[in-house]
């Protein structure tokens, strides 16, 4: 045996000559290995101007005095280079890049990548210094958790588990910003999951709880920025299916006049037609524009959202009349900066509008549909078709003369935004007595909840009783209160 086992250090011969030369291979072998530290590797040609005692590791497809030396490393002694195959187990360090690599039997592999477990640390820090505190830190600039695959022997599933010892205990993500918390999810002294900010990291508001039974949420501080849960769209009418003064086809409107309930023709007038998309209604504008005014004491100024499903664009102005200002812009937008008090109009160009929805806050919500019976009381605070007369033998209702020319008939009416302006919408009034004849036929209101019908004639006997009915059977005869906004 010439050579050593692991190392393949030349050993001495009897009675060999020159012991000293053999000897000092060996040694200079050993120091070449012993603490193992290269300057390079995957080197595949010797470089011009080697240093006595450099070390490399070569590389695949080495040429030149390396070749056929794949893996092995070269050192540079006595003015030549020498050659160290590896064996399992062997480490060197890499001064370049400061990386520790491993020979497993086949090739050299980062020492990093070798570890298979690591089980009960006490301290871990990836890019910092871990303390008690926070036993396990990480300071970098991104982080992956992906999940395994099935063709990796996984499920394709990830889930990330945080758990805590009991109800009242709390399990949560918290976010800072500069080391102060701004945002905390998690189950916080509950088994409720709870969402909540704070500007400071002191002071904490929560924004949402969702209850662990129901699944109900609950919104501590109201939607969007403080919106009510209920009532959060202004518009009247928005689901568009409420159409007392019943227009019909297509739909011609002068400069302020009103078509569907709520629905108010710009400055140039409207043109428009109607459909029914599920269970609300299409409008679509085909010259002019349409607004929706909203009463001035239900704005407290601030930003609004205005949202829709259709595809006209909009402003927003404040103001009465009907002759508006500023840019149409496609909905969604925020309408900033109103002011409290004062009656906000929401103005469509020509399209669609479908689901309008003018609401507090910078966010649009999904849209509100209220009940039929709600929507209809709210139109009535407006305008109201209040009366249909039957013809001739079905009255309107019973009144009596006070002298020989005057009868008066008074019905009680819902009270309304303002005391509102009567007319006759159709057909005509006609009335029904035992004595004189009737020249004209008076409606006015005798206070803010009082429709006043006066008959005025000749001949009439006082105190008699009468009836008002409509003489006509087609239309109907029908009265109008209007009070809507200015």
């Amino acid at each position: 045996m010439t050579q050593s086992t692991h190392l393949a250090l030349p050993f001495l011969d009897a009675a060999q000559a020159q012991k000293h030369v053999t000897h000092n291979e060996a040694l200079a072998l050993i120091d070449a290995l012993t603490q193992l530290s290269i300057s390079a590797r995957n080197v595949t040609a010797p470089p011009a101007t080697p240093a006595e005692g450099d070390r490399l590791l070569i590389g695949a497809g080495a040429t030149g005095a390396f070749a056929g030396k794949s893996n092995q490393i070269a050192t540079f002694l006595a003015g030549g280079w020498s050659f160290l195959a590896p064996q399992a187990g062997w480490r060197a360090y890499v001064e370049a890049e400061q990386l520790l690599l491993l020979y497993d039997g086949a090739a050299w592999i980062d020492c990093g990548l070798s570890l298979r477990q690591l089980q009960n640390l006490s301290l871990l820090g990836v890019g910092t210094a871990a303390d008690a505190t926070n036993p396990f830190s990480a300071k970098l600039n991104n982080a992956l958790w992906t999940a395994k695959s099935v063709g990796e022997g996984g499920s394709g599933d990830l889930r990330f588990a945080l758990n805590k010892e009991s109800a009242a205990k709390t399990v949560s993500q918290l976010y800072e910003s500069n080391y102060s918390g701004r945002a905390e999810t998690g189950l916080t002294g509950d088994d409720d999951f709870h969402v909540k900010v704070s500007p400071d990291g002191a002071t904490w508001k929560e924004a949402v709880v969702v209850d662990k039974t129901t699944g109900q949420p609950k919104f501590p501080q109201g939607l969007g920025d403080g919106a009510p849960v209920g009532f959060r769209n202004l518009l009247r009418n928005a689901g568009l299916t409420i159409n007392q003064r019943a227009v019909s086809g297509t739909v011609t409107l002068a400069a302020g006049q009103y078509g569907h309930d709520g629905l108010r023709a710009g400055a140039s007038g409207a043109t428009y037609t109607f459909t029914t998309v599920g269970v609300d209604t299409q409008v679509t504008v085909t010259a002019g524009s349409l607004i929706m005014p909203i009463e001035a004491g239900m704005i407290e100024g601030g930003v609004y959202t205005l949202s829709q499903a259709g595809a006209a664009q909009a402003r927003v102005w404040q103001g009465t009349g009907y002759s508006g200002s500023g840019s149409y812009a496609a909905c969604p937008f925020q309408a900033s900066g109103l002011t409290a008090n004062a009656q906000t109009n929401v103005e469509f160009s020509t399209g669609t509008i479908l689901r309008p929805q003018f609401e507090k806050g910078a966010f649009a919500t999904s849209f509100e549909r209220r009940l039929a019976t709600v929507e209809m009381n709210y139109c009535k605070r407006y305008f109201n078709r209040t009366v249909d007369s039957l013809p001739f033998n079905y009255p309107l209702g019973f009144g009596a003369f006070n002298n020989a020319t005057q009868g008066l008939l008074v019905i009680a009416v819902p009270t309304m935004r303002v005391t509102p302006a009567p007319s006759i919408a159709t057909g005509s009034l006609s009335v029904a007595s035992s004595s004189g004849t009737t020249t004209s036929i008076n409606i006015f209101m005798g206070g803010p909840n009082l429709l006043t019908l006066q008959a005025i004639g000749t001949g009439y006997t006082a105190w008699s009783p009468f009836f008002l009915a409509g003489n006509s059977s087609s239309p109907l005869t029908s009265i109008d209160l209007n009070a809507e906004l200015p």
